[in-house]
């Protein structure tokens, strides 16, 4: 027998569904900055999830209680009993007696309530209020086929796009042109014009042969067929359909020298994995180039970038030469948004040689958008460092914002750079170099 759910039953779950969905939402939100900086996502593939605690729903369970009554036990309903309204009833109960000592209070109950990369993604764009990035002219957009149309058609064709049912009226036109024609012609009924047409397959000149030596009809009624030449074939016109996407580059470009630490490169990653995903979210169309640097430059794929671990000098400069040239051959900057992030720990042998391909990325290659992060993990001041000589050398004013030191470009100029000192500089790194303002394209 069926079982049957009432709809009171449906609207509850329903409610209880986005019930959850809320708390989880507010959940992520609430764990950010923790969620973003857990080292395990970044080397996660497709359909990655991240387990969030979210506190347990408790839905209260009332029981009545008894009473003496004369010496009797009864009911006791609300209302009932020596309490007066504001007394104390009870109270949540701590965590332990001492600090530092075990406790033997119950805690809250917590479930793990598992999210999509994805929809964390969505959340953080929305909290972030990061921007709908804009295109570029529909000329100098990528140009795909979605897909095939039909239209209109046309005499000639593949016989594969034989258009069957424009085809079949025109011979079913040109058939009965051909029997009242040999009506007029030979004087026979009908049905005798029929039977010669039909037994000559169609072919007028043998039809009227066949009359002309006496055939009589065989058939009782006419039934029309295709008569078919080359002239009647009709095909259909297919034509492509289109699509424009608005597309991007970026280069994610990292220091892999000696100099930066374990930690060091996973805090660069942590914010180049982020970046990345949130321009994937946010483009129709985006290309990541990533390269990774020593004294050396050289473009890795991204499993590569993620995972490698490498040692030597430092010599910045390789990776934004490597970068201006694929920009110049691949990447022409009248036709594609390109953003470039770099992370490193300053420790650059040539920073003015740095500092010259990236003037000239930016004023000559009309870059979009040159973002510098400084990993610091060891105190080192302000004052050093390549983010010192990108202060002198390009126009930008210092900014200390959320204990975070940032030199932002001036007016329309395309420079940001900050220092990160910790993975609590993750997310409002992120909200810098992500900023609305900061992702117009450049005149």
């Amino acid at each position: 027998m069926a079982v049957r759910i009432g709809s009171e039953y449906k609207e509850k779950g329903q409610r209880d569904a986005r019930r959850h969905r809320e708390k989880q939402k507010k959940a992520v939100k609430e764990e950010m900055k923790k969620i973003i900086s857990e080292s395990s996502i970044i080397t996660r593939k497709k359909g990655r999830k991240v387990s969030i605690p979210i506190r347990e729903i408790v839905i209260p369970d009332f029981k009545p209680g008894t009473r003496k009554d004369n010496g009797e036990d009864t009911r006791a309903g609300v209302g009932q009993g020596s309490g007066k309204q504001g007394d104390v009833i009870g109270r949540r109960a701590g965590s332990g007696s001492d600090p530092g000592k075990p406790g033997n209070q119950p805690g809250e109950d917590y479930i793990e309530s598992e999210v999509d990369i994805e929809e964390i993604i969505d959340l953080m764009l929305e909290d972030l209020g990061l921007p709908n990035l804009e295109d570029k002219e529909a000329t100098a957009r990528l140009e795909a086929v979605s897909g095939f149309r039909i239209s209109g058609i046309r005499r000639s064709g593949p016989h594969v796009l034989l258009e069957k049912k424009r085809t079949s009226r025109q011979g079913i036109g040109r058939f009965y042109a051909y029997l009242e024609s040999l009506k007029e012609e030979t004087g026979r009924d009908e049905l005798a014009c029929y039977t010669a047409l039909r037994d000559a397959d169609g072919n007028l000149g043998e039809a009227i042969a066949l009359l002309e030596q006496g055939i009589e009809a065989t058939y009782d009624e006419v039934q029309p067929f295709p008569i078919l030449e080359s002239s009647d074939l009709r095909y259909m016109n297919l034509k492509e359909e289109k699509t424009y996407h608005s597309n991007a580059v970026i280069f994610a470009m990292m220091d892999v020298s000696a100099s930066m630490t374990t930690e060091k490169k996973y805090l660069a990653r942590s914010m180049l994995f982020w970046i990345n995903e949130f321009l994937r979210k946010i483009y129709d169309h985006v290309e990541i180039r990533f390269i990774i640097h020593h004294a050396r430059a050289r473009l890795v794929d991204e499993d590569s970038f993620f995972k490698t671990g490498e040692s030597g000098g430092t010599r910045c400069v390789e990776a934004y030469r490597l970068a201006g040239s694929m920009i110049e051959s691949h990447y022409p900057t009248d036709a594609w948004n390109v953003y470039l992030f770099h992370f490193s720990d300053g420790e650059d042998w040539e920073s003015a040689a740095t500092i010259a391909e990236a003037k000239k990325l930016i004023e000559v290659t009309g870059v979009n958008m040159l973002g510098y992060g400084e990993i610091r993990l060891d105190g080192r001041p302000f004052s050093s460092g390549l983010i010192k000589a990108f202060e002198k050398e390009l126009p930008v004013s210092t900014q200390d914002r959320e204990d975070m030191d940032i030199i932002v470009g001036e007016k329309s100029h395309p420079f940001l750079g900050i220092v990160i000192r910790d993975k609590e500089h993750i997310l409002p790194a992120i909200r810098e170099f992500l900023k609305k303002e900061r992702w117009k394209h450049q005149s």
